[in-house]
Order: C-alpha cells, then sequence, then structure tokens
C-alpha cells in the first residue's frame, strides 16, 4: 500500500502542470510494487491456515486459479497484443506486467475460494472485493487506452481508489481475527467443488474457443493446464474414494478394540476355506475366558479391555501365519485350523491353554486368567462354519464344567443341552400362564439360621 502510494503521489507532481511521464518510470515501480507485495501477503494468510492441508485440496485450489488465468487472459488478449508491439523493450515489458499480475491476483483470489479448508471471515471479503475492484480497474483501463478511449477523471478512476480502500480496511479488520479467531467460518467443501468445477468447465470453453478463433498462446496454454491438473484431481480423488472403501472394508471385517477378524470376517473367510477343500480336515477352536467377569468387575472395564488385547496379543503369538484368528465378542475368540485332525487340535488347544495360563500384567497387578476350549472337527461335525461354531460352543462349556481346558466334541454332548430346554420350556410356559401355586414359603429369621456343618466349630456340635 506504501509503496502504491508513493508511485502515485510521483505520478501526481509530475503530471500536476499537464505533464507526461515515459513509460517506464519510477511511478511504475511504485505501482508494480504492489502486486508482488500483495502475492506475498495472501501466500503468509493462507500458508498460516493451510498447514496439513492435503494434496486434493490444493489441487482444487490450483484448478480453480489456472482457470480463472485462462479466462482472464481471454479477457486480456487485445491488451496484451496491442503492448507486445510496443516501441521499446522496457516499455512493452512494464505494460504487460500490469495485466499479467492482474491475472495472477485474479488466479490466486479464485484459487482460495477453492480451498475447502481455510477459514473465511468479513475482512476476506474485503479482500476479494479489493482485488477485483483493482483488477476490473486496471483491465478496463487498458482496453479503454488500447482504443485511444480512456479518458482521465471518469469513473474508471475511482475503482483504483475503492480497490485500495478495502484493501486496506482488510489490513485492519485481519488483526482482530487472526488474534481472537472470532466470526470465522470454513469454506464450504461444496463451495470450493463448484470453483473447481467451474474453473475445469471454463478451461474446455477457452480450448473450444480457440479451435473458433485465434487466441493468444498464453490463454490456450493456462487452460491445457488446467485440464490437465483436473485430471490429477480426478485421479487423486479416486484413489481416495478407493483407499476409503477398502479401509471401510477392512473396518467392517475387523474388531474395532483388537485389530482381529471379527465374527462377520471368520464366516466370510472361513466358508471359503472349507468349500475351497472339502477333502481336508479342519478343526474350529472355540475360545472363553475364565474369570473374566472377575476382572471386569474388580479393576474396570478399562482394565478387562487391556486383558482382551494381551490375549489376542498372546494368541498370536502361538498361531501359525495360516491360522484365522478372530474374536467373536466379548472375551470369546475362535481360530480355524488349517489341516488340523483332532491330534494336532487338540495339541494346539494344549498350547493356548498353557499360554493363556501365563500371568497378566494389567495396572502394576499380576492377573491370572485361564481359558476353557472347544473343538469341532470339519467334516466329522458339521458340513459348514455355522455347524461347527454350534458343535464347538457345546464343546466348550463342557471343557469349563469339566474344568479340564479343552475338550473334543462328542455327539452326545448335546443332549444335556436338549433336556435342559425341554426343562425350561415347559417351566416358562406354566409361570406365564400363572399355573403354578406357591402354597407355602417358609422362612427364617437370620438369627435362627446355623451355619453349615463344615463352618462349626467342635465345640458347637
Amino acid at each position: 500500500m506504501t509503496a502504491y502510494a508513493a508511485g502515485d503521489t510521483y505520478y501526481v507532481m509530475e503530471t500536476v502542470g499537464g505533464g507526461s511521464l515515459p513509460l517506464p518510470s519510477f511511478a511504475d515501480i511504485g505501482y508494480l510494487s504492489l502486486y508482488p507485495l500483495m502475492l506475498a501477503a495472501l501466500v503468509v494468510v493462507v500458508r498460516r491456515q493451510a498447514r496439513g492441508m492435503a494434496s486434493a485440496v490444493w489441487l482444487d485450489g490450483v484448478v480453480g486459479s489456472l482457470g480463472a488465468a485462462a479466462v482472464l487472459a481471454v479477457v486480456l488478449s487485445p491488451m496484451l497484443a496491442a503492448t507486445t508491439g510496443g516501441p521499446g523493450f522496457f516499455a512493452g515489458a512494464v505494460a504487460n506486467a500490469y495485466p499479467l499480475f492482474d491475472l495472477l491476483l485474479v488466479a490466486a483470489v479464485v484459487g482460495i475460494a477453492a480451498l475447502g479448508d481455510i477459514r473465511m471471515g468479513s475482512w476476506w471479503i474485503l479482500l476479494v472485493g479489493g482485488l477485483l475492484a483493482f483488477c476490473a480497474a486496471d483491465v478496463i483501463y487498458g482496453l479503454k487506452s488500447t482504443n485511444g478511449t480512456y479518458v482521465a477523471g471518469t469513473p474508471v478512476d475511482a475503482g483504483w481508489a475503492i480497490g485500495l480502500a478495502l484493501m486496506a480496511m482488510w489490513v485492519d479488520g485481519a488483526a482482530p481475527d487472526r488474534q481472537g479467531g472470532q466470526g470465522r467460518r470454513r469454506t464450504s467443501h461444496a463451495v470450493a467443488l463448484a470453483v473447481s468445477t467451474v474453473a475445469t468447465v471454463a478451461g474446455l470453453g477457452v480450448l473450444f474457443l480457440g479451435t473458433q478463433v485465434h487466441l493468444p498462446t498464453l490463454a490456450v496454454s493456462l487452460a491445457g493446464v488446467t485440464l490437465l491438473a483436473a485430471a490429477a484431481r480426478s485421479q487423486l480423488a479416486f484413489r481416495r474414494l478407493a483407499a476409503m472403501a477398502h479401509q471401510r472394508k477392512l473396518s467392517a471385517a475387523t474388531d474395532e478394540l483388537t485389530g482381529l477378524a471379527n465374527r462377520r470376517a471368520l464366516y466370510a473367510e472361513g466358508q471359503d476355506r472349507l468349500l475351497e477343500s472339502p477333502g481336508r480336515s479342519h478343526a474350529l477352536l472355540m475360545l472363553d475366558l475364565d474369570k473374566f467377569k472377575e476382572v471386569n468387575d474388580s479393576l474396570g472395564h478399562r482394565a478387562g479391555d487391556r486383558l482382551l488385547v494381551l490375549v489376542s496379543s498372546r494368541l498370536r503369538e502361538h498361531l501359525s501365519g495360516g491360522d484365522v484368528l478372530a474374536r467373536l465378542g466379548g472375551d470369546e475368540f475362535a481360530v480355524l485350523l488349517d489341516d488340523a485332525g483332532r491330534d494336532t487340535a487338540v495339541e494346539v488347544a494344549k498350547t493356548l491353554c498353557a499360554a493363556l495360563d501365563e500371568v497378566f500384567a494389567l495396572d502394576d497387578v499380576a492377573v491370572h486368567s485361564g481359558v476353557s476350549i472347544g473343538i469341532a472337527l470339519f467334516p466329522d461335525h458339521g458340513p459348514d462354519l455355522s455347524t461347527l461354531l454350534l458343535k464347538a460352543d457345546v464343546a466348550m462349556y463342557k471343557a469349563k464344567a469339566s474344568r479340564r481346558g479343552q475338550h473334543v466334541y462328542r455327539p452326545g454332548d448335546d443332549a444335556a443341552d436338549v433336556a435342559r430346554l425341554q426343562a425350561v420350556d415347559p417351566l416358562r410356559s406354566t409361570l406365564g400362564s400363572d399355573q403354578r401355586v406357591r402354597h407355602y414359603e417358609p422362612k427364617l429369621p437370620e438369627a435362627l439360621r446355623r451355619p453349615p456343618r463344615s463352618q462349626r466349630s467342635p465345640s458347637s456340635s
């Protein structure tokens, strides 16, 4: 702002008596200094907010900037063509610098609008309005000067004053936003997408127009680079979507706590393995931790989660790479063994029991947690994974009841469960229909209750 004011002051002092200035002059130094300094200010402000921004967001800004520059290059083509044929090298270079810097400023503003993660505020509206007013005045001035129709003192001259005033207000309003951050909001991603889309369409339009009429090489080149950047952005977006889809698929098949396969993944992969090798033997091990509820109740659920993570890690250490280890939920795990008969499955179960019998350290507390393992064999105990899970679950409860650590499913193991269900179902029906009547319920006061014989002292007998 100071540089521009200095150049303007020199221009007025030299021309106040009706004189004229050559091109270039000292006034042009002040005028032109505004552009690189303003661009540097934009870079500083955006970079402060754009740390860690994704490459896709930067590409949106590049596409927006290039598309806007291509369109503006078409608008400025008469001005560029006129200044190119000027009398001297330096005069032509300075005359070209004004529209080119205007092109860069407009491109920068559009690029910032395409950055969806930039926090916008009221002060950004002032800056954008000031830059656009300033650039519009430059463009109109250049086109009128080329045609010989420019007259000093017209509303065109007010464009520079309005632009400078708005930019000065931006400088004044940006300081509170930088300090307090109040009133900021992120640019909508829909707006960012709209800007990059419009820029891409604009690039296509410039290339199409170039096939009909003669356009400057700069405009065609910018349009071509815009489409290349848009293609790169689309490719990056496609890869990102593919990665997100893959991650979502992994999340759907992975236990969030332990990182193991979940029940869905076990069903998918386990069933595929059984179908791919119908003539080979497989074994499914169902594991249920002992005393896990006591850990949760005594140390809290956080300690219980930590125990599950340690258990899953220890199980991985004692399984081969071809085995499928999954967490079914709660403290239940499952292992699918390839090429494993009864003897191999029992050996693996004993190894896992011994591994989980070792002490776990939870927050400086030594925790002992055993495991009960039920074993079901394919194809002896079932033709599919669902049946094997059911049989292994029955065997696991047998192992827990017998306290032997592991148990291989036998056909008679279902009988107890069937009898229990047959006894429970009629009882539930009679309770629901009020068919049972209570005639007598003995109650004893606490003082009259005698301890069990095993707890009495010899003298009390």
